[in-house]
C-alpha cells in the first residue's frame, strides 16, 4: 500500500512540474490596437472629449499570442473570415512571416530558423489592426 501511494505522490509531483514548466514557460504577447484604428471616419456631431460617453466594463481582446519554444502562437477568439498576419525581425526591417488566412482559429508560426533578437508581430482584422512585440 505504501508503495503505490508513493508511486502515485511520485506521479503527481512530476505531472505537476511536467504542467508548470508548459505554464510557466509560455510568453504573452501583448497585442494593441494600431493607431489610428479607434480614430473616427467621419464627423461625430456634438461630441467633444468633454460628453464623450464613458465605458467602464472589460473589452475582450479578439486575439491572443504567445511565445513558446520559438514558436508563435496566435488564438482567434472571434471568427473572422480572412486575416493576414506578419512578422518583422525589427533590427533587419525583414518580414520574416506573412499569411493571409482564412476562416483561423489558431495558426502556429515557427521561427526556429530565424536570429535572436526582436521581433514585430502585426494581425490585420477586417476593422481593425492588432500589433505587438517580442525577443527570441
Amino acid at each position: 500500500m505504501k508503495k503505490v501511494l508513493f508511486i502515485l505522490f511520485l506521479f503527481l509531483v512530476f505531472a505537476g512540474s511536467a504542467n508548470a514548466q508548459f505554464v510557466f514557460g509560455s510568453t504573452n504577447i501583448m497585442l494593441t490596437q494600431k493607431d489610428g484604428d479607434r480614430d473616427p471616419i467621419e464627423p461625430v456631431g456634438d461630441i467633444t472629449p468633454e460628453n464623450v460617453p464613458q465605458t467602464r466594463g472589460a473589452i475582450s481582446q479578439p486575439v491572443c499570442a504567445s511565445l513558446y519554444n520559438k514558436v508563435v502562437t496566435v488564438d482567434f477568439q472571434t471568427a473572422f473570415s480572412a486575416v493576414t498576419v506578419n512578422v518583422i525581425n525589427e533590427t533587419t526591417g525583414e518580414t520574416v512571416y506573412s499569411e493571409v488566412c482564412l476562416n483561423p482559429l489558431s495558426l502556429f508560426i515557427d521561427l526556429n530558423n530565424q536570429i535572436s533578437g526582436e521581433y514585430f508581430i502585426e494581425i490585420i482584422l477586417s476593422e481593425i489592426s492588432l500589433q505587438g512585440e517580442f525577443t527570441l
